[in-house]
């Protein structure tokens, strides 16, 4: 099993310019829920990929985090949050472009997951859209007619912010495409958590 390096870097490691980012999660009251996302999380079921791995899955899950605690997010919400964050590329079958590995991946959310009903719904809409472009975006959750429309695209818009502040590890974020000021806040800190994790895999290495 893949060493889940933000989870060490949580545990113990040295944020410097970011400590009191990472002290002020740690007192959220929801952080336990993070914690709990990381421990129940389905290695197994994850792509295999240096790209879409695990790796990418670990630093999405701490984004989700960040935006949730500053957007306000509720225990409810955050976990469908993070469930969505976990698995949304398990549909991948190669590491390119693929605008449909979201809609395969929101096949299997309910095995994964647990949910049903409208959290499920809201789920796989949003898991299906985080790979269409924005304009795609309403037509595509319309057709899984969640009841709550304006719910269901505000999560599609918070899974794509998190997945898309990762896009630093391809070296292509663009900062003016994400949705909610709270994640274009992370922009310089997804690429210093990026340096950190991978120094932390070399530290695993050696």
């Amino acid at each position: 099993m893949p060493e889940n390096r933000v989870l060490m870097l949580l545990e113990a490691g040295d944020w410097g310019e970011d400590q009191k980012r990472i002290e002020g999660l740690k007192e959220w009251k929801q952080y336990p829920q993070l914690l709990e996302a990381y421990r129940t999380l389905n290695q197994e079921a994850l792509y295999k990929s240096r790209v879409h791995g695990s790796g990418h899955i670990h630093r999405v899950l701490l984004f989700a985090a960040l935006i949730g605690w500053q957007e306000g997010l509720g225990e409810e919400d955050l976990r469908q949050y993070f469930q969505m964050a976990s698995y949304h590329d398990v549909g991948r079958t190669f590491d390119g472009f693929d605008i449909y590995h979201g809609a395969r991946s929101a096949l299997r959310l309910e095995a994964l997951t647990g949910q049903t009903g409208e959290r499920l719904k809201e789920m796989q809409a949003a898991v299906s859209a985080h790979s269409r472009p924005d304009r795609d975006m309403e037509t595509l959750v319309r057709s899984y007619e969640p009841l709550d429309l304006d719910h269901a695209l505000e999560m599609t818009r918070l899974l794509k912010d998190a997945d898309n502040l990762d896009r630093v590890r391809l070296g292509d974020l663009k900062v003016r495409f994400l949705r909610h000021d709270s994640a274009r806040d992370l922009a310089e800190f997804a690429r210093r958590l990026f340096r950190l994790d991978q120094e932390m895999k070399k530290r695993l290495l050696r």
